[in-house]
């Protein structure tokens, strides 16, 4: 890559911006000649987070992070100044905080008597030993395009094991088996302690705040040119001795077309098939809406690249079916600690050394996790803020029935 090349990178998630620091960093690209186009009003794609304690805070989700699996997340985390701790680096900090904050979550399932599962055996019976042996060691040419469903029996999916692996990696029955093996083989240290989250790495605050904002201070720093609003609609291309060769990117800025030319030397990626795309926000008096396909703007680029051009791969492989793939997250503003209270007595676990609790006879298969407070930098004393999820929203819900009081009498003592 010279250092008079420029480089567009299309999308503002954390992927684009670390691409953007490697290019820095690794690359000796200076930070002028990148450019990183995101249609929303910030940075961060699927790692945002907001709000105030009046309004309530919101945030999609966060990803779960090891320090075994993520190397290359942490070194370049080793390079990016913390914003809250003056000559020290954002991996510094997070050490520092996981060494005072261990995760080793007590109640990671829970059933309909409001009891704690036990989870140290699993639950696998020989017939599931055996199956999932040859899942994990099934090639992905064999595998194909087939489901989970496909390789394991019915058994296995009300294992303890597979309450706990399909809510921390979000897998579905009817997902694919190719994907669940890499996630088997990529995070075989975390199947010895999937029922304490031992590996676990969190971050002193949500992700945008403690992974998104400092990445992006530091590029801006660099001279990276951080263009929100900028929806990329299509890419202008030729073909010059079978290579597929960007000349133009064509965007709405502001609702205005614009065409951005891309000279020879120059370089564009593009982050394609993003999770949260054609996402919706719902209230405390209305659902999220559904959305479809139209109103997805990257898969839409995506689907345009690969019309004809099978090297870009296959969208409809991913997006054909929304309802496979639905899911549906929830965050919590409190102003009264009675709930974090209950949850610290029940499960054993102050906020931020548990995990993901699932309940596992919820229709939703439902899912909270209570951080370490404050979870937002503005988070006053007194508020406190927890995350959910449901991998199945569309089933009609159920609920645990309020204990009844003891009665004396005609007497109910609340």
């Amino acid at each position: 890559m010279s250092t008079k090349s420029k480089a567009y990178l299309v999308g503002g998630g954390i992927g684009s911006l670390a691409a953007a620091a490697f290019m820095i960093r690794d690359g000796s690209l200076p930070g002028e000649n990148i450019s990183i186009l995101e249609a929303a009003p910030i940075m961060g794609g699927s790692l945002d987070g907001a709000g105030d304690p009046a309004a309530g805070y919101s945030m999609r989700g966060g990803r779960m992070l090891t320090t075994g699996n993520y190397e290359c997340t942490w070194d370049l985390y080793k390079s990016i100044p913390s914003l809250n701790n003056e000559g020290k680096t954002v991996f510094d900090e997070t050490v520092e905080f996981n060494e005072r904050h261990k995760s080793n979550a007590m109640a990671r399932l829970v059933d309909s008597r409001r009891a704690k599962v036990p989870v140290t055996s699993m639950g696998f019976s020989m017939e599931d030993r055996i199956e999932l042996l040859k899942l994990s060691h099934a090639g992905e040419d064999a595998l194909a395009a087939s489901c989970i469903t496909d390789w394991l029996s019915p058994g296995f999916f009300e294992t303890e094991f597979w309450y706990m692996w399909s809510t921390t990696f979000a897998f579905q029955p009817w997902h694919s088996a190719v994907e669940f093996r890499r996630y088997l083989h990529r995070f075989l240290l975390e199947f010895s302690r999937i029922e304490t989250l031992a590996g676990v790495k969190r971050t002193i605050y949500n992700q945008y705040d403690s992974l998104v904002l400092p990445l992006q201070t530091w590029l801006a720093a660099q001279g990276v040119r951080l263009v929100a609003d900028c929806k990329v609609t299509d890419l202008d291309h030729k073909t010059e001795d079978g290579k597929f060769i960007v000349t133009g990117i064509r965007c709405l800025r502001r609702d205005k077309s614009e065409v951005i030319a891309v000279n020879d030397g120059d370089f564009v990626f593009l982050q394609n098939g993003s999770m949260t795309d054609a996402s919706s926000l719902g209230s405390m008096t209305s659902a999220p809406r559904k959305l479809t396909k139209a109103d997805s703007g990257g898969w839409a680029l995506w689907e345009k690249l690969a019309e004809g051009q099978p090297e870009f791969g296959n969208p409809a492989a991913f997006n054909s079916c929304i309802a496979q793939s639905c899911w549906e997250s929830f965050t919590v503003t409190l102003k009264n600690p009675a709930f974090f209270d209950r949850m610290t007595q029940f499960s054993g676990n102050q906020p931020g050394t548990g995990g993901l609790v699932t309940f596992k006879d919820s229709n939703w298969l439902m899912s909270i996790v209570l951080a370490h407070q404050p979870h937002f930098p503005n988070q006053p004393a007194g508020v406190q803020v927890f995350w959910g999820y449901s991998l199945f929203p569309d089933r009609v819900g159920n609920f645990v029935p309020k204990p009844m009081a003891e009665c004396h009498g005609a007497e109910i003592l609340r």
